[in-house]
């Protein structure tokens, strides 16, 4: 055991003289010039449907970004539906009147600070899920004791179909980086999807599980995904950050881009209380 103060001797003195030699470098950094940024969907279930704008900022700038206030939204449908969205506080844009479809194809048009954006969605099919089911889990490899919810629901006969996953554990959204779950149906086309896991710690009985199954436009999906990398991009070894797709796009080609997804999705949920 003596070893120890020894070794925190040399450590200490070894963190001292790697200190001494440290010089401090300024960088300065070019603040980029601030991009539009559009997030907000459309659904099957009924509105509002919110349309939030805001500006970028610098990478380490740790704010909140500018709202953009001011601008014209326009919502069209293919079947010839039409609706100006109205600003209901600073920089958030709402509907009042229309309703999403599955199989409805949509485009956002956006004015905003002498620029003129349009994003294009639609709401693709959905399975329905049977429900929600819950298992004593003892002695397992890979398990902590206790209880673990699970999805059951079937997958739709046609590949092409991709799908968000979103968990709620009593009321809460489970939202870290690992939690954006996104998948397609390439390995599992028109399969029965059964027992799987909805939470990684036990759950106590009284717990409350929802999930929202959503189903995704092709791009939309690549676009949560790109996401989810540069979420999880941390650490020694991580690569340059790098700008995720967009389907914003300004009518004037030599015009600045905008950043974000204006996106259709149908949704189905579940829920299950433990007992």
């Amino acid at each position: 055991m003596k070893r120890f103060p020894f070794f925190l001797t040399l450590l200490t003195a070894g963190l001292a003289l790697l200190s001494s030699c440290t010089d401090v470098v300024d960088v300065e950094l070019p603040e980029p010039e601030p991009l539009l940024a559009v997030e907000g969907n459309i659904t099957d279930q009924p509105g509002p449907y919110t349309i939030r704008l805001t500006k970028t900022g610098p990478y380490f700038q740790d704010q909140e970004p500018p709202v953009v206030r001011g601008a014209e939204l326009v919502l069209s449908a293919n079947d010839g539906t039409t609706e100006t969205l109205r600003e209901t506080a600073p920089g958030v844009y709402q509907t009042r009147q229309l309703q999403g479809k599955i199989g409805q194809h949509y485009v956002l048009s956006i004015k905003a600070e002498g620029q003129h954006y349009r994003a294009a969605t639609e709401i693709k099919r959905i399975p329905g899920i049977d429900g929600l089911s819950q298992q004593y889990k003892q002695n397992e490899p890979g398990w902590d004791n206790g209880i673990y919810a699970f999805y059951n629901g079937p997958e739709l006969p046609g590949a092409g179909d991709y799908y968000r996953f979103k968990i709620f554990l009593n009321g809460e959204l489970q939202n870290d980086p690992d939690d954006l779950v996104v998948r397609d149906d390439a390995l599992v086309d028109g399969r029965y999807i059964g027992g799987i896991e909805l939470n990684s710690e036990p759950l106590q009985p009284g717990d409350s599980v929802r999930v929202q199954l959503l189903s995704l436009p092709q791009d939309y999906y690549y676009f949560l995904n790109e996401m989810f990398t540069q979420i999880n991009n941390v650490g020694l070894f991580s690569s340059p950050p790098a700008n995720v797709r967009s389907n914003v796009v300004n009518v004037d080609p030599a015009g600045p881009k905008a950043v974000g997804y204006f996106a259709g999705t149908a949704v189905r949920s579940a829920r299950l209380t433990i007992q």
